[in-house]
């Protein structure tokens, strides 16, 4: 694989390390938002099934473009900031609440030598890292400048902190 790869380093020569990194990013990131659209669009089919009406199925044969669609009309659409609000924090808080959980991967392996970083206490990261997401909730509710929308926060956090002791309990009754 080195020597495969040798004549891309000498092209890029010392911004090699940070575009290869970069490239094992996107490898891992976009199967995983396809696998998420799509599974996605499976629940949704499942809801429509289950409410006897025609689930989505606009868009493509058996509505299999109806994923991308969603993600484009996703990406295309105004953003609304609430007058109140501190509005550098409530566009950032989206990102404070996605990337801890897109950071855990990075210590996932996918055979034995290919894995973005491979660290010894890798566990232990995920387990930290997924801890932050909490984060992101309550800085979004605090951000937006509303009463209700801060109490939605704190009872999220609450919930997300709840379920983490209530894992790791009973991880220990297991043994």
């Amino acid at each position: 694989m080195e020597a495969m790869l040798q004549p891309m380093a000498d092209f890029f020569g010392p911004s090699w390390t940070a575009i290869w990194t970069l490239v094992k990013i996107v490898a891992i990131i976009a199967p995983l938002m396809i696998c998420v659209a799509y599974l996605t669009l499976a629940e949704r089919k499942v809801i429509g099934y289950m409410q006897v009406r025609i689930g989505p199925n606009r868009v493509g044969p058996w509505g299999l473009i109806q994923p991308i669609a969603d993600g484009l009309k996703l990406l295309l659409k105004e953003i609304i900031v609430p007058s109140g609000a501190n509005k550098g924090i409530f566009l950032i808080a989206p990102m404070l609440a996605i990337g801890p959980a897109l950071a855990a991967w990075a210590v996932v392996p996918f055979n034995d030598t290919l894995v973005l970083a491979n660290i010894d206490a890798s566990l232990l990261y995920i387990m930290a890292i997924t801890s932050m997401g909490v984060y992101g909730v309550v800085v979004a509710g605090w951000a937006s400048n509303s009463k209700y929308a801060m109490l939605g926060a704190l009872r999220s956090a609450a919930q997300i902190v709840s379920y983490e002791i209530k894992g790791v309990c009973f991880h220990y009754q297991a043994k």
